[in-house]
């Protein structure tokens, strides 16, 4: 399920170094390693699939200009969420909604009771367009992937990263091929964060053995979103399926666990 976590976190501070244009029909923040940098430059691409917040968010931005520098890769933030990514907006007042108030302070309440009006605004349209799950948001991550695909260079690789809800389009992207019908796999290596409503063990496992794409998951011990015992039964299935993730057969995959970490920790930490 979703949870009020997706909508809570801080704001990272920096400047993006990254450019905005129209890439295969949405616009797209685009990441490339710096000039100084002394990572070399790669003809490879990483989509990053965000959280709810898209483009709103400067730590979205950020940590694509972070994974290029660190990599050599370019990086494309699409925003690709349909109706339009949550607006940043909503971070303070959810912190209001979740901060302790005194049953008898009559003041502290009506300003809860006004912050979660003004947040379900927010939410209610964003769930109603753009829940993870639905078919569309797949079908057009699934398109802009494949189009990123077909333009890479001589030996070039796509990798996939995504966060909250881009961790399941992430995630699910990886059971297709290139091209219908093909054999060829679409992702050439997969990360994801705290992903959101991912149907576990099944699609974790589609992640992994269809294509035998490499996937890294990193989960928040404390994700009221997935529960650790979802985990540990994906990660029993996975052994079962797929050996102990260290090449076996040739299928990769890691799941490290984050104690004390919550939904959203990988994105939208308090600086």
């Amino acid at each position: 399920m979703a949870c009020p976590a997706c909508f809570r976190g801080g704001t990272a501070i920096g400047s993006p170094q990254g450019t905005i244009s129209t890439h295969h029909d949405y616009p797209t923040y685009i990441a490339t390693s710096p000039s100084e940098s002394t990572t070399r430059r790669s003809n490879s691409t990483i989509i990053l699939y965000t959280d709810a917040f898209g483009l709103n968010l400067v730590n979205n931005k950020l940590l694509a200009d972070f994974y290029a520098a660190k990599t050599g890769c370019r990086v494309l933030v699409p925003d690709i969420i349909p109706g339009g990514a949550m607006t940043a907006d909503v971070l303070p007042l959810m912190d209001t909604i979740m901060a302790p108030v005194g049953l008898l302070d009559l003041k502290g309440q009506a300003w809860r009771a006004w912050c979660v009006v003004r947040a379900i605004g927010f939410a209610l349209p964003f769930f109603w367009y753009a829940k993870p799950d639905y078919a569309v948001c797949l079908e057009r991550c699934l398109a802009y992937a494949r189009a990123v695909k077909q333009e890479l260079g001589e030996g070039g690789k796509l990798g996939v990263a995504g966060f909250c809800w881009g961790g399941y389009q992430a995630t699910n992207v990886c059971s297709y091929p290139a091209i219908d019908g093909s054999n060829e796999p679409l992702v050439d290596a997969h990360f994801c964060a705290h992903p959101s409503l991912v149907k576990c063990p099944d699609e974790f496992l589609a992640a992994v053995t269809k294509f035998k794409t490499p996937v890294c998951i990193a989960h928040a011990g404390n994700d009221m979103a997935l529960p650790n015992a979802k985990m540990d039964e994906t990660e029993a299935a996975l052994r079962q399926k797929a050996g102990n993730g260290e090449g076996g057969n040739g299928y990769w995959w890691q799941i490290r666990r984050y104690d004390g970490c919550g939904h959203g920790f990988a994105v939208r930490a308090a600086p």
